[in-house]
């Protein structure tokens, strides 16, 4: 009989003792993962991944969340080709380019679709994340009254076929960001996938040769993916190097010196010899008179 008793106790404390452990455990937050598929100059594609989470109503970004990157799926609804695995940065981001272990599966279709999946942690929950891309490209072309002339094509049965309706941006790339080359912010192509846009940005400055990289992309397609390609002319203002060594500073050599300070200078070293020489004479007169006593 005591036993029991001692058995129903023990029993209902691990009741109570599970009760409050589910009471008190911290609940997992969900995750906002955006993945994009981005192609640079038609030859170099690769993905970039951004996770969030939200905290106190504002999504902040998640550091060292661990990702599995798949292309395609098999039959099963898994993921065909394992890209890798990759762990979000100090801002949340990561990015992974496709290995050419998969190029097989690659070139087999037109299009693909992109998984990124994240086991669940302690504290967050489990996420599955996909985007699907055709294969497209961009080609830039100029002439000589400064018009730049951008097509978008895609991969479709063996051929490049041009789209229509694709809204891109045509700029000159600077330090931090993309300048607009004229008035529009962004063109849409017409029915032969081509925009056409004016240079209006002169005597904006290049490298020494005048030469400005032109830029045309196209930014978060649902079809296409971020897409860009980049081409250099010399429509800038070349960029010369003035020196100002020699010139009046500071820190120029002797004779460049600004004027009151070599004034300045000259003043300090005469009157400094100027003593000297004074005294000397002093002293040899005093010697003289002292023989002259004598």
């Amino acid at each position: 009989m005591k036993r029991n008793i001692i058995n129903s106790g023990l029993f209902a404390a691990a009741i109570l003792l599970l009760s409050l452990t589910t009471a008190f455990a911290k609940e997992k937050s969900a995750l906002n993962v955006k993945l994009a598929y981005n192609v640079v100059d038609n030859n170099f594609s690769y993905l970039t991944l951004a996770a969030k989470t939200k905290v106190d109503g504002k999504l902040q970004p998640v550091e060292g969340l661990t990702f599995k990157l798949y292309l395609d799926k098999d039959s099963s609804g898994n993921g065909l080709g394992l890209i890798g695995k990759v762990k979000t940065n100090e801002i949340g981001k990561t990015t992974a380019s496709i290995p050419p272990s998969l190029q097989q599966i690659w070139n087999a279709n037109p299009n693909h679709t992109f998984i990124a999946i994240s086991d669940a942690t302690n504290e967050y929950e489990e996420s599955n994340t996909e985007i699907t891309a055709n294969k497209a490209m961009i080609t830039i072309d100029t002439s000589e009254d400064k018009s730049v002339v951008a097509t978008v094509s895609e991969f479709v049965n063996g051929a490049w076929v041009p789209v229509k309706d694709v809204e891109m941006k045509l700029g000159v790339k600077r330090e931090c960001s993309d300048l607009p080359i004229g008035d529009e912010a962004t063109y849409t192509t017409d029915s032969l996938g081509k925009v056409t846009g004016e240079f209006k940005k002169e005597g904006l400055p290049g490298n020494e040769l005048g030469a400005i990289v032109l830029v045309a992309k196209v930014e978060d397609n649902d079809t296409y993916g971020n897409l860009r390609v980049e081409t250099t002319v010399r429509w800038g203002k070349p960029f010369k190097v003035e020196g100002n060594f020699f010139h009046r500073a500071l820190w120029a050599t002797r004779f460049h010196s600004p004027i009151w300070l070599v004034v300045m200078a000259y003043s300090i070293i005469g009157g400094v010899w100027g003593t000297v020489i004074y005294l000397i004479v002093i002293m040899i007169r005093i010697k003289k008179a002292g023989l002259e006593n004598q």
